[in-house]
């Protein structure tokens, strides 16, 4: 019987499935074998993609470490506010600016993302399969809630929304990723993911409503789609949480 300590650090604790005991920081568990330490962290409840840093016996190491007797592990998230060298970094950055791929879940957090400027594919047909498989073509970050899907070892990039609001999710991977210097709000299509490049007014009059015609004058249009936006089309009810996001940039 192999006995270690654990210690997770910041909002990993929302994510533990197993009871720590009450008040209690670190917690022991008791395991048949060695194991990975990968496998502990995510027997714990917590998907490897949410884990920036271990230390064990305050020396780093990778998920591919097998734990040994009285082992003291400390499990840290992302912080990007921190200084931490890079070889000891478990999330390594994307070698891109950031693509996202939303579960079928997240259908409101993919359209937020989309209006944000952020190339983010979502379908509201796809399962795990299809996920996994697109998400390793497209070299895309996987969000999801489903923590079990993000626990799969294929899972290089991905995010575990703590909220249920689209809107506070859309702030969290903005922050888990650094976004927030990064956003062309209104640059891509919320519906089909297409980039938005403006268009003479002349182009796409006979397709414009007549207060529309009457009342603006600059219009964008989808690359992909086809759709026509203009200023009151794709802001209007936009969630309050969502507009002041975007009006600190």
């Amino acid at each position: 019987m192999i006995t270690v300590s654990l210690r997770f650090y910041g909002d990993l604790n929302d994510l533990l499935t197993i009871s720590t005991g009450q008040n209690q920081t670190t917690f022991e568990r008791q395991l048949p074998g060695p194991t990975s330490v990968k496998d502990l962290i995510e027997g714990c409840g917590v998907p490897h993609t949410e884990v920036d840093v271990i230390l064990v016996d305050s020396k780093a190491v990778d998920f591919s470490y097998l734990i040994a007797d009285g082992n003291r592990i400390s499990i840290y998230p992302v912080f990007n506010s921190l200084d931490i060298p890079e070889a000891d970094r478990l999330q390594k950055p994307t070698a891109h600016y950031p693509r996202f791929l939303a579960d079928v879940n997240l259908g409101k957090l993919a359209r937020y993302l989309r209006l944000a400027g952020l190339d983010t594919a979502y379908r509201n047909d796809a399962d795990d399969d299809d996920l996994i498989e697109q998400m390793q073509e497209e070299n895309r970050v996987l969000l999801t809630r489903d923590r079990k899907l993000l626990m799969h070892k294929v899972v290089r990039h991905g995010y575990l929304p703590r909220s249920a609001d689209p809107a506070e999710q859309l702030e969290e991977v903005l922050r888990r990723f650094d976004l927030f210097h990064e956003l062309e709000p209104f640059s891509r299509c919320p519906r089909c993911n297409g980039s938005l490049q403006n268009v003479p007014k002349e182009e796409i009059i006979d397709r414009l409503e007549p207060l529309t015609k009457r009342h603006f004058d600059e219009f964008s249009q989808c690359i992909g789609c086809g759709q026509v936006y203009w200023a009151g089309s794709h802001r209007r009810r936009l969630d309050p949480k969502v507009k002041e996001i975007f009006d600190r940039i």
